[in-house]
């Protein structure tokens, strides 16, 4: 378990841990293709981490500055702790969306790297949504900034590992590929266990005042909505591409973590469970 943790905090940060590359330089190599693969059932651990950090910043921040300036830090700690490489994902695959070729013309654009006019609006767009989403949540009285803090990168993360499931490889190399291969039902059901874990406790202890009941039911929708939501893409993506590539799940991860922001929005509108989620 500790070894999947790690490898799955390596490949989705770029936070460096000296003592895996030491264990792995003895070897010639760092992880194996199957450690690598397999790590995605413990990724919603990781995004327990990376919430943890954005929770931390922003409890430190609002002591002396507004909503709105802690909702941009924290969203630039999200991307700089990943590297940026989702938001990435999202400008490369809306320009090869946006591009009229085939699957593989689009695949070769995709690979490129270039940012166009369309992937950095796409980009824009997104950083916007999630910061307005983000200011509305943390300036609500109805829920707690440090659930919502401490559980979107959780629902992201969680999000890839449904991506991988139930989505094809577009490309037989890669690191989305070896991902995808060695995702299977078991490493799915793991990281669902997880989610379902982190929402629900953490909605227990932080909001005492809504049943656990309640809480589990919105845990369980969230986890079903999200499954739904990456068999959908998978088959999206599966037209244009061929399938899923790092890209892709890349965007895929922005796009729940927004899904899962205005889910949030919607249920703390005091129509479920007496006060929303939590």
């Amino acid at each position: 378990m500790i070894k999947r943790i790690t490898a799955a905090f390596e490949f989705l940060t770029i936070i460096p841990l000296p003592f895996a590359r030491a264990e792995g330089a003895s070897e010639g190599r760092v992880w194996d293709e199957s450690l690598i693969g397999k790590s995605s059932a413990v990724f919603p651990v990781v995004g327990l981490l990376m919430g943890a950090a954005c929770l931390l910043c922003f409890l430190l921040l609002k002591l002396a500055l507004p909503i709105e300036v802690c909702a941009v830090v924290v969203i630039s700690l999200g991307a700089i702790i990943t590297g940026g490489l989702h938001l990435d994902g999202v400008s490369d695959t809306f320009d090869a969306l946006a591009a009229k070729r085939r699957p593989q013309e689009r695949l070769s654009i995709m690979k490129s790297g270039a940012a166009g006019p369309i992937g950095v609006s796409a980009v824009v767009l997104t950083l916007l949504l999630k910061y307005a989403l983000l200011v509305n949540l943390l300036s609500s009285a109805q829920i707690s900034s440090a659930f919502v803090l401490l559980t979107y990168p959780i629902v992201g993360r969680f999000a890839a590992v449904a991506a991988m499931f139930s989505g094809k490889s577009a490309k037989s190399e890669g690191l989305g590929w070896v991902f995808i291969k060695h995702t299977g039902a078991k490493e799915f059901m793991a990281a669902a266990g997880f989610t379902f874990f982190f929402l629900t406790v953490s909605g227990i202890y932080l909001n005492i005042s809504v049943s656990e009941l309640c809480i589990s039911l919105h845990s369980i929708a969230i986890i079903i909505i999200i499954a739904i939501s990456a068999k959908l893409s998978g088959a999206f993506f599966l037209r244009r591409f061929g399938g899923l590539t790092g890209d892709t799940i890349g965007t895929f991860i922005e796009g729940s973590e927004i899904i899962f922001l205005i889910y949030l929005t919607i249920t703390t509108g005091g129509h479920t469970c007496q006060r929303g989620f939590i």
